[in-house]
């Protein structure tokens, strides 16, 4: 099987940058990449970022570190501070697998890679098993980790969900977990759904209960009368939360429930305002970092 070349984009930032550059990648929509503490220096990272050669020309990743160097006001050269190689596909596999471990999520959750036998000190949490193949969402980004903290203080049981920008599953899987009986996941990525796929089928051996489909969500559900869900999962960007939020308010029951997650905390107020005026009540809204994830619901019917 033909296998492809990844640029391994490597550079350093004070440890306080970290949030703004995941907020960076998410937008730019690069999942792929990590963060290594230096034991020398505990107050710089060493940022890691995996891009596909085929996506990535040249003009593309001068761009990137144009962006990069305004974010964070970089005034030494770019041949300096910016380090690029080609892995290969194995050895970008392999690599991956050196940054993932075990991480606890909430109260109840357990995020396991799927090379990783489980601890037994671990048996009683709820485990969401990832194959990191795609390198989609692993739990670790606190807006990931706000909406699992969220799903496990809500009743999921025998309800129908959708989840929204479903990337590697990981959401899906969660609510499966907690006892929902259908669950319908969203992605304009071919790659999500196929991961959202593979990653339900890890943990479950089958794929009762779950339906996916590919393309943007307004699309999908007039397309396909996606509605009369129980609870709305949507963890991705604010501005494309905001553009959302009047059809995800038809997609619900009545008292139907969506948490909202992928949202800064300065673009907070605004969200919550135009939840607001779609007539979603707001019921609560925690905080991790600089992360904010909202949690809102339909009284009712509006005539």
């Amino acid at each position: 099987m033909e296998t492809k070349d990844w640029y391994k984009l490597t550079f350093l930032i004070e440890s306080d940058s970290e949030e703004i550059i995941i907020w960076q990648l998410n937008e730019l929509g690069i999942f792929s990449f990590s963060f290594e503490y230096l034991i020398k220096n505990e107050n710089k990272k060493e940022v890691n970022v995996w891009l596909p050669i085929d996506d990535w020309g040249e003009s593309s990743r001068r761009s990137f570190e144009k962006i990069i160097s305004k974010l964070l006001n970089i005034s030494a050269p770019k041949n300096q501070f910016f380090n690029w190689s080609i892995i290969k596909e194995e050895d970008w596999l392999t690599s991956w697998k050196q940054y993932w471990a075990p991480e606890l999520v909430g109260n109840q959750f357990l995020i396991l890679p799927c090379w990783i036998n489980l601890n037994k000190k671990y048996k009683d949490k709820q485990i969401i098993k990832i194959d990191p193949g795609a390198a989609f969402g692993t739990g670790s980004h606190p807006s990931t980790y706000l909406c699992l903290e969220k799903m496990e203080n809500i009743v999921l049981s025998e309800k129908k969900v959708l989840d929204i920008g479903s990337g590697s599953g990981i959401l899906s899987v969660a609510a499966r977990l907690l006892g929902a009986k259908d669950v319908c996941a969203v992605d304009n990525d071919y790659l999500a759904i196929n991961s959202t796929n593979s990653n339900f089928q890890l943990n479950f051996g089958n794929l009762k209960n779950l339906n996916t489909y590919l393309g943007s969500f307004n699309d999908v559900t007039l397309k396909n009368q996606l509605k009369q869900f129980d609870v709305v999962l949507c963890n991705i960007i604010a501005e494309v939360i905001k553009e959302m939020i009047p059809n995800i308010y038809n997609c619900l029951n009545n008292n139907g429930e969506v948490i909202f997650s992928g949202i800064l905390n300065s673009q907070k107020d605004e969200i919550i305002k135009i939840l607001i005026h779609n007539d979603l009540k707001l019921m609560d809204v925690s905080t991790r970092k600089d992360w904010a994830c909202i949690y809102a619901q339909k009284t009712s019917d509006q005539t």
